[in-house]
């Protein structure tokens, strides 16, 4: 396994950087800390819908994807390169995304017919997409979903409710796991549909986050009907959909890695700029020293581990035990270094953009209200713990 780019590689390392250069404002810090009302999350939608059209303009939107889909066929290593500097620059990303697992997944598990309908408009960026897997009390455990899909004619009813659905007040189309067939066992019964977010019956209620954010949404389904043409796989095989999705989302552990190589970067620079009552710099202070220097460690750490995450992607090897590693590691490193952050910061921590006396725009409250949730979201620290010991380690299940 070899870390270093290839000639190729390194030159659309260079075509990526200098893409998001001209992108990105000159002071930009990543998702606006300020961002909690709705203008301003309006104005961050409307952003967001020009770094897709810019992507998809440079055809970077799908790039591993055949080209009769709109894909370049290009190697798995340049999206991961593309991904990686978007992620780490702070790019508005999570809507591409969101789409380009669907893409995945459809790619795997649709019919040509879908294939041809549904993926081309995610690579010309025309289509946003979600994924409602999670309920009430179907979270981490999501073989206990409720949302029940009844057969009838040429279409399935689909009755009940998903929350947590990250870009779904946003969002054109949704893929749902629904349970249509309640009398075997859990994993068994589980059917995956392609939803039209605009169908008579769905009504959204969105769920502002502790940063003021209101990216998640809950979706409630009363009697919507779903064309058959629209079930994703074989009916009741929606958890072997679910699994190969699970993965992909699991390494979501990569992306806080290297937001959190950002976020450390500002606060070091912050460090060596600032100076004590004394007079000193900050950072000469030995016990920041030494905690900057421990997280600088792990996200080192991460970051090979998400190297090899994408290497073995790329040679067609198991990813699920690997990715559930990545994933509580990221978050737990997310949470330790937005506690840094307000401390080193002090009372200005804990202010907002608009006061003339806030540090880093903010950025260091905003990743520790930010942070509570990234041991939790995408499946808790103790799920994938408990993947890593079945799949990963060969443990018997408790």
């Amino acid at each position: 396994m070899d870390f270093r780019f290839t000639p190729d590689e390194q030159a659309f390392h260079q075509e990526v950087q200098d893409f998001i250069n001209q992108l990105l404002p000159k002071d930009w810090l990543g998702v606006d800390p300020d961002g909690h009302n709705e203008q301003a999350d309006e104005e961050l939608h409307q952003f967001d819908l020009q770094v897709r059209k810019a992507l998809a303009a440079k055809g970077w939107l799908g790039l591993h994807w055949p080209k009769k889909y709109g894909g370049q066929e290009a190697p798995m290593m340049k999206r991961f390169i593309l991904e990686q500097e978007l992620i780490y620059r702070g790019v508005p990303y999570w809507a591409v995304s969101a789409a380009l697992m669907t893409g995945d997944m459809i790619l795997q598990f649709g019919t040509d017919e879908q294939k041809e309908r549904f993926v081309p408009p995610i690579t010309r960026g025309e289509v946003q997409w979600c994924v409602g897997m999670s309920e009430p009390d179907a979270g981490s455990d999501l073989a206990n979903l409720k949302l029940r899909a009844t057969e009838d004619g040429d279409s399935f009813v689909l009755n009940g409710q998903k929350t947590w659905q990250t870009g779904g007040y946003y969002a054109d189309w949704s893929i749902v796991y629904a349970r249509t067939d309640p009398t075997v066992k859990k994993q068994k019964g589980i059917t995956t549909f392609l939803v039209d977010l605009k169908s008579p019956g769905i009504t959204m209620r969105r769920i502002p986050q502790m940063t003021g954010h209101p990216a998640f949404c809950e979706i409630f389904y009363d009697n919507v009907r779903v064309p058959k043409a629209n079930v994703l796989g074989a009916v009741n095989a929606g958890w072997s959909v679910a699994l190969f999705g699970v993965a992909t989302e699991k390494s979501f552990g990569y992306w806080l890695i290297n937001s959190g190589r950002r976020d450390l970067e500002l606060l070091v620079k912050y460090c060596r700029e600032t100076k004590d009552i004394e007079g000193r710099p900050i950072c000469e202070d030995p016990l920041i020293r030494s905690r900057l220097a421990q997280l600088a460690i792990e996200l080192e750490v991460g970051r090979n581990l998400g190297m090899r995450l994408n290497w073995m992607a790329t040679k067609g090897m198991p990813i699920i035990a690997p990715a559930c590693q990545l994933k509580p590691f990221g978050g737990s490193i997310l949470q330790r270094l937005g506690n840094l952050g307000v401390q080193i910061l002090g009372l200005y921590g804990p202010l907002d953009e608009e006061s003339k006396w806030v540090r880093l725009r903010g950025r260091m409250k905003y990743l520790y209200l930010a942070a509570v949730a990234m041991t939790i979201e995408g499946g808790t620290n103790e799920a994938s713990r408990n993947t890593i010991a079945s799949v990963g380690l060969g443990l018997p299940r408790q």
